[in-house]
């Protein structure tokens, strides 16, 4: 994970497809995340008009599993990755912790990434 002091707002998916689809198909603000069942997709691109990488956290150990840069993935490619994340396939894999206090509870989260 690049940026070990920015704070995200994640919001819940409910199926690897969606996840699959918004993360291909969108540009996000540098402190949007996802939460996908246990693993939290969060942005960890240096900027909106940069690569849209992804530190894949598993949310019950706070563990860096993988990180994936979704703007360079087909649909079909980041669907299979989210798919192997999500069955535990990584969960083997330590590239950093999550610190705690980064995940922002407030829907009406504000900060110098919101677009």
């Amino acid at each position: 994970m690049l940026h070990t002091r920015r704070i995200w707002t994640v919001a819940t998916v409910s199926t690897e497809e969606d996840l699959a689809a918004m993360l291909v198909d969108h540009t996000w603000c540098s402190c949007n995340g996802f939460r996908l069942h246990e693993y939290l997709f969060l942005n960890d691109a240096t900027g909106p008009m940069g690569a849209q990488e992804y530190a894949v956290i598993k949310e019950s150990t706070g563990a860096q599993v993988e990180s994936i840069t979704f703007s360079w993935c087909s649909y079909y490619r980041a669907l299979q990755l989210i798919c192997e994340i999500v069955a535990g396939r990584y969960d083997g894999e330590r590239c950093g912790i999550l610190r705690e206090g980064r995940i922002d509870p407030n829907p009406h989260h504000r900060c110098m990434a919101c677009a």
